[in-house]
């Protein structure tokens, strides 16, 4: 008999049992559908060419954002329905394989999604065709197969009885749960966990990461700031407590370095780094909690923290504000004299702070020398300013810091920085541009997101480097980003350098980085040399942005 009626005569399991279970029903099911014969769709051009007009499917399919699609039944000799057909799908329309309108429309929905009957729906569907009753499953695990290819996703299913038959509404989860795992892996790299306090519901929420700081359990978060203290050393107990005191008593962001006991008994260090959210009262609606496990640079961080915490006690708000945007730069960016070195390059760096109090931006660089033997360097700019262009500053850098050591290209490493930016901060956006330097063959790998272009200097010449017009990070979602292959030469020297630099109210952008151009035609070809140079001539506002040069020559 037909496979759909085979198929649609049983009650499938529901998606249960381990991956293996699953994996082998699904097997059976195509193992089934693959018997089916020729005459089973002999006749779907026939009973498509009966179908009448369906304005309600129509604007089911007009109106839906997510996939949609249009499908009629297929009933067996004994009346009973054996399958669907797929008659219309909206533009958008995708299926766990990327098969969209062109490929679908036509088709048998068992042959093109078995995993129908493996998840129940298919009884579920022929439920709503017969009763017209509405269907609707929310984040259901779901695995389908094709040609002995299986993949899996939770899902969202809708569907909707018409005169003509169904109409389905789904939505594949899977890249929402790519980046969900892809910001718990960043954040596990960089020891940077996040947490907030609502104090008006009592609701805390801390992410995985701020739990493992801490050694605490999902159920053992404390309930409100003031509970803090109970998760710290006991030694550190009135360093915390006091924190948060002042916290609440000045309504003032704060600071404090701390120990925390771990499972295995031993003491790890956190910095913490805690701002209440002031509501129309002025008093304290909500409170923001930012950790990261310092224990590899406890004794430099500590004697900073102490440092800080300090300065907080004998200082006005407006240079308490500016001294907690600095203090969280400097925390995050190390010594420009203390950059870690780089296989086959000769590097400088300049990172000058605004001198406005209200100017403090998100400059950003780092360094990394890479485990396969190359190098990576990078320079960003976090948009804004003051604290919050700092703690974007410190996601960015450290985030990409942490990719890193994936070894990928540079431009698949922009890309999930740019996941990152987004994701953290929807109304976040910044610049960057990363580069992966190989010392063997003296080639460089670099990625520009909206930044200034890097000017190559060679031979006595300075040129721009073309870029490719790839958008600002957390402008786009998805974006791929395209990475540039540049061959450099002994001597040749790369010159980085964020907005503050170039950007004046009163002068055109394109004739200021002429101008640097310029400078850097005849300048020395040893990087500090050719930073002193450039802050000498360039005229550039300290006051207005911050200011980051970073000159790199091929050894």
């Amino acid at each position: 008999g037909s496979a759909g009626a085979v198929l649609a005569g049983r009650r499938a399991p529901r998606a249960e049992g381990g991956a293996a279970e699953r994996r082998a029903a699904l097997s059976e099911v195509e193992d089934v559908l693959r018997r089916v014969t020729a005459e089973d769709t002999a006749g779907d051009e026939e009973i498509l060419g009966r179908v009448p007009d369906d304005p309600m499917a129509r604007a089911v399919l007009d109106a839906t954002l997510d996939s949609s699609a249009h499908l009629v039944p297929v009933r067996g000799p004994d009346g009973n329905v054996a399958d669907f057909l797929y008659v219309a799908l909206n533009e958008g329309a995708r299926d766990m394989f990327g098969r969209g309108r062109e490929e679908l429309t036509g088709q048998r929905l068992l042959q093109t999604d078995p995993g129908t009957v493996q998840s129940g729906l298919f009884d579920d569907y022929i439920e709503v065709l017969e009763t017209g009753t509405s269907l609707e499953r929310s984040s259901i695990p779901y695995t389908t197969a094709q040609r002995g290819l299986s993949r899996s996703s939770r899902t969202s299913v809708r569907c909707v009885a018409v005169p003509t038959g169904i109409c389905l509404t789904w939505r594949y989860h899977h890249a929402e749960d790519r980046t969900v795992r892809r910001l718990e892996r960043v954040e596990r790299l960089a020891l940077v966990g996040f947490g907030e306090w609502d104090l008006a519901t009592g609701e805390a929420d801390w992410t995985p990461q701020m739990l493992a700081n801490y050694g605490l359990g999902p159920e053992e978060v404390p309930p409100s700031p003031h509970d803090l203290p109970k998760a710290v050393a006991e030694d550190d107990l009135p360093l915390v407590e006091e924190a948060v005191q002042t916290m609440f008593s000045r309504r003032e962001p704060v600071e404090a370095e701390h120990r925390v006991i771990g499972p295995d008994g031993a003491p790890r260090h956190l910095w913490m780094f805690a701002e209440p959210v002031l509501g129309d009262s002025g008093l304290p609606v909500s409170i923001n909690i930012v950790s990261q496990d310092i224990t590899r640079r406890r004794g430099v961080e500590r004697a900073l923290a102490e440092t800080r915490r300090q300065m907080l006690k004998q200082q006005e708000r407006m240079a308490q504000e500016r001294r907690v945007a600095v203090t969280l730069r400097r925390a995050i960016l190390p010594d420009e004299d203390e950059s870690e070195r780089l296989p086959g390059l000769m590097t400088a760096i300049r990172s000058l702070a605004a001198e406005s109090t209200a100017r403090i931006g998100g400059d950003w660089y780092a360094t990394r020398a890479l485990a396969d033997g190359r190098a990576l360097f990078a320079i960003g700019d976090a948009a804004g300013h003051g604290l919050p262009a700092a703690a974007a500053m410190a996601r960015s850098r450290n985030g990409l810091l942490g990719l890193a050591c994936t070894g990928e290209p540079a431009g698949r490493l922009v890309g999930w920085l740019n996941e990152l930016v987004g994701t953290m901060d929807p109304t976040a956006t910044g610049t960057a541009i990363v580069a992966v330097f190989d010392p063997g063959r003296r080639v460089m790998e670099w990625t520009c997101a909206g930044h200034p272009p890097p000017i190559l200097m060679r031979g006595g010449r300075a040129e721009r480097l073309e870029v490719v017009r790839d958008p600002m990070l957390g402008a786009m979602t998805d974006w791929e980003y395209t990475t540039i292959t540049t061959q450099l030469d002994q001597g040749d020297v790369i010159f980085l350098y964020t907005d503050g630099l170039v950007e004046r109210r009163d002068a055109d952008l394109d004739d200021r980085i002429n101008r640097l151009t310029d400078i850097l035609q005849d300048s020395s070809t040893r990087p500090e040399l050719v930073l002193d140079e450039v802050l000498a001539r360039m005229e550039h506002d300290r006051a207005a942005d911050d200011t980051t040069l970073f000159a790199v020559r091929v050894e």
